[in-house]
This record gives C-alpha cells, sequence and structure tokens, in this order.
C-alpha cells in the first residue's frame, strides 16, 4: 500500500480522475456564468 501511495497519481484511480473531470466542470460552469453575466449586462 505504502508503494502504491508513493507513485504519481495514476491513470487508473478512479478517484483522482473523478477529481479532474469536476475540477473542469467547475471551471467550464464558471466561465458560462461568466459568458452569461457579460452578455446580461450588454
Amino acid at each position: 500500500m505504502s508503494i502504491a501511495s508513493n507513485l504519481p497519481e495514476l491513470p487508473t484511480n478512479d478517484k483522482s480522475r473523478f477529481k479532474e473531470t469536476l475540477k473542469e466542470n467547475l471551471q467550464f460552469l464558471k466561465s458560462l456564468g461568466y459568458l452569461t453575466k457579460k452578455i446580461f449586462m450588454l
């Protein structure tokens, strides 16, 4: 177990992939909200 924890994030790690997807979705929503705000301000 300690050997696996020493390795960098593996692509097979579902938890890291989930975090990555969540981060991307959050970024997308932020940019979408920003664009929507910009449009309504015009």
